[in-house]
């Protein structure tokens, strides 16, 4: 008797195989030809749930960015202390470096990701991650486990520069340095950064953190609506 497969189930092959041979070969080596041949279906296939093959490498790249959202989801729902910059920095720096496909993107690795490392496949997220920037900061500021010597914009701005600095420094220079060294090491530079220097009040942490879950959730549907072509049941959350 044949074997019945689910479109969530083809389309989910088809993005193993496209993130298979993407870390590889490249982007740019990469045909929809191969994807199907390596996914064991046909290249008509592929099209009836990628409209192009910009959308089908894009639809690999979400699904990256929505494991990383749901891995601090659950790193909050475990300790409200990831809710602060600093933890979420550390945790994001490790979550990434333990995954080749984030880790070329955080990176922006052109040998890998070709043209899509110029971030234009990202553009329709900036605008949602600014705003859940700006709110989170927002409400970690009227608690007082932000500083507010410096505007939102400004904070945002100095986060954004020290961790793309990390991601960019290339470990070549320092290879004794680990990914948990490098992570706390972010973690300190961002705390000095943004942080009071006085310990968080776990009270404040925990009554905040089912808040701040909620946004993130949100965020997370969002960037799942403005994924496209990448099939809705493979990015909903497991």
């Amino acid at each position: 008797m044949a074997v019945v497969v689910k479109p969530e189930q083809r389309a989910e092959r088809i993005l193993d195989a496209a993130a298979e041979l993407l870390l590889r070969w490249g982007y740019k080596r990469v045909s929809i030809e191969e994807i199907a041949r390596h996914a064991g279906i046909g290249k008509g296939t592929v099209y009836l749930h990628f409209s192009t093959r910009a959308a089908l490498f894009t639809g690999v790249l979400m699904r990256e960015s929505l494991v990383l959202v749901d891995e601090l989801i659950g790193a909050m729902r475990a300790d409200p202390a990831a809710i602060l910059p600093a933890e979420q920095a550390r945790l994001t720096y490790l979550a990434v470096m333990s995954r080749p496909l984030l880790r070329a993107m955080f990176a922006r690795d052109v040998e890998v990701l070709g043209e899509l490392a110029g971030d234009a496949a990202g553009q329709p997220l900036r605008a949602l991650k600014v705003d859940l920037a700006d709110e989170l900061f927002e409400l970690l500021r009227e608690r007082g486990l932000m500083r507010t010597d410096l505007d939102t914009e400004t904070q945002r701005y100095v986060l954004n520069a020290i961790q793309t600095g990390f991601y960019l420094y290339p470990p070549v220079a320092m290879p004794s340095t680990s990914p948990e060294m490098a992570a706390t090491a972010l973690a300190h530079a961002i705390r000095h950064a943004v942080q009071p220097l006085a310990p968080p009040d776990t009270g404040v942490l925990a009554a905040l953190a089912p808040r701040v879950i909620a946004m993130y959730q949100q965020f997370r549907h969002r960037m799942a609506s403005a994924a496209g072509d990448v099939t809705p049941a493979r990015i909903e959350p497991a």
